[in-house]
């Protein structure tokens, strides 16, 4: 990190004190990935060691509007003048955000000319990689634990303020805090499955193939797309898992151990009687190798229990010495055969 950019240089900025050297020693610190998030650190700081004050809405926010979805630049933007200051009382920075202090953010942002910093600026995104899996917890005390290959985007601002939303792409088994005021906590995925909750657990599994909810505890309302292009809902109790194919069919079923759809977290693999297709695609989506099976009659073959695996090679290991079959990897490609050939 350049040394010249400290918490009390940037401090000065978002106070307005910086001079023109520092601002754009600041505009060239910030075109490091690596400081956006000691950026918004320092900025949460600040925010809740100051007092409050909201920016005249008529004139601020259109101001606000202006500068992020035109894309020019306007580096005047981020300051806001006695007169257009109302005080408040002082309010959690994440939750309640003044408009003036998020310009301060987006301003300096694209100003540099860094359009596609607006996504990153409104939304936090953790992902995975192959074979990873990542645990959270979010600013309401909801805990997500994100399996591989998968990425979760929650808002910045104003997450909690009257309904919690993230949006998920890949897997995802979640534990979400019931709120004294009832905030829904919505679930939404890549194939238009939202997941609407008060508080419960429950794991949400979506891929091309399909999407999968599994409910553990409490209760969860799903709304789904249908063939007629409206939206169906089903309420799941404890036990209830769907699944909406990749043609949009929707399945509704039981499961006596919800708890093995997340089993992933502990490294664990479950199958009842999975075909060895199904595991070949769990072994893509989970650790980006191409697995061929040399022929139907195999490919059908089903796999049944519980699995430790700390990666792919284990897993692949375990499935050869119970299934009696043949696998031969090359880098990223694998290929599985019958040991009669």
């Amino acid at each position: 990190m350049n040394e010249s950019i400290n918490k009390q240089r940037l401090f000065d900025y978002f106070a307005g004190k910086a001079t023109a050297l520092e601002k754009q020693q600041i505009d060239e610190w910030c075109r490091d990935p690596t400081n956006e998030e000691q950026f918004y650190n320092w900025l949460d700081e600040w925010e809740q060691s100051h007092l409050q004050y909201a920016a005249n809405q008529s004139v601020k926010l259109e101001k606000y509007h202006s500068f992020l979805f035109a894309g020019q630049p306007n580096t005047n933007q981020s300051t806001v003048t006695e007169s257009d200051k109302t005080p408040e009382p002082s309010r959690s920075f994440l939750n309640r955000l003044p408009w003036w202090s998020l310009a301060v953010a987006a301003s300096l942002l694209i100003t540099l000319g860094i359009f596609g910093f607006q996504e990153q600026l409104m939304n936090q995104t953790y992902t995975t990689t192959y074979g990873e899996t990542q645990s959270l917890t979010l600013a309401d005390g909801s805990k997500v634990v994100l399996n591989a290959n998968s990425s979760l985007r929650v808002p910045r601002f104003g997450f909690g303020t009257h309904r919690r939303d993230v949006h998920l792409a890949g897997e995802a088994n979640f534990s979400v805090i019931h709120t004294p005021d009832d905030q829904q906590f919505i679930v939404h995925t890549t194939k238009g499955v939202n997941v609407v909750v008060l508080g419960t657990e429950f794991t949400v599994f979506t891929r091309p193939r399909e999407t999968k909810v599994v409910l553990a505890k409490g209760k969860v309302l799903v709304n789904y797309p249908t063939a007629t292009q409206q939206i169906g809902q089903l309420m799941l109790k404890p036990g209830d898992l769907i699944t909406l194919d990749g043609r949009g069919r929707l399945k509704r079923s039981t499961t006596r151990q919800p708890s093995d759809h997340a089993a992933w977290q502990r490294n664990q693999f479950v199958f009842d009687h999975t075909t060895l297709r199904d595991v070949g695609q769990l072994l893509t989506e989970n650790y980006g190798i191409h697995v061929q099976i040399n022929g139907d009659t195999l490919a059908h073959q089903t796999l049944t229990g519980s699995f430790h695996a700390e990666n792919a090679d284990e897993l692949l290991q375990a499935i050869s010495e119970v299934l009696g079959i043949n696998v031969v990897r090359h880098d990223d490609q694998v290929v599985l055969t019958d040991n009669t050939f």
